[in-house]
């Protein structure tokens, strides 16, 4: 007489679903571990990018005209004049024509100018004034005009003589520091051959 013994075998189709799903379970870990990295990865790339281009230049505020506040740094890219002017000097005001031959030659793409009015004393309306009397005689003094607390003129003048004009690349870094008049490109009689050209200094910056 045979006996057969029968041993009770695991069943071939429940083991392959275990094995299927612990492979599943791996890859899927794999996957977020891999995305995991690339996320972390690109966070450090894009922190290191904003420290290796920290904006290093230049900066301060003030009031435009219509009230609103601004700053040199909203002219970034641009080479940028800041004009120190009051309206009760007369220097000033032969300064404002070279500043509009300098204006027109040159496209807003590459250039700004910013005359700030440092006398803490006068209004915006004596401004608006001031230009208006140019606008009267066919100079329209188009660029930005604004007004300063005190603090534009503590930091950047010179011996305390207006006009005093800056020159920014387009950085933002101060590339001239200048009391007294400067001219466009031609010095008229009456003014010192060493007359600052404004046309020379924005030329190298562009």
């Amino acid at each position: 007489m045979v006996i057969i013994i029968r041993k009770r075998a695991r069943p071939v189709e429940k083991k392959s679903k275990i094995n299927t799903s612990l492979l599943g379970n791996s890859k899927l870990i794999i996957i977020i571990l891999i995305l995991v990295i690339i996320v972390v990865g690109v966070i450090i790339a894009w922190q290191q990018h904003h420290v290796d281009n920290k904006d290093t230049g230049d900066d301060f505020v003030f009031t435009s005209l219509d009230g609103t506040s601004k700053h040199l740094s909203d002219y970034r890219g641009k080479v940028v004049i800041l004009d120190m002017w009051a309206t009760w000097c007369s220097p000033c005001q032969f300064q404002m024509t070279e500043l509009k031959k300098t204006y027109e030659a040159y496209s807003r793409d590459d250039l700004e100018i910013i005359s700030i009015d440092i006398d803490t004393r006068e209004t915006v309306q004596l401004v608006e004034n001031f230009r208006n009397a140019f606008k009267q005689q066919g100079i329209e003094l188009n660029w930005v005009f604004g007004m300063d607390d005190g603090s534009i003129w503590e930091k950047y003048m010179l011996n305390g003589g207006i006009p005093t004009l800056c020159i920014f690349d387009r950085e933002g870094k101060l590339s001239l520091q200048h009391e007294g008049i400067a001219v466009f490109s031609e010095i008229p009689q009456g003014l010192s051959e060493d007359t600052v050209k404004l046309s020379q200094k924005i030329d190298s910056l562009l």
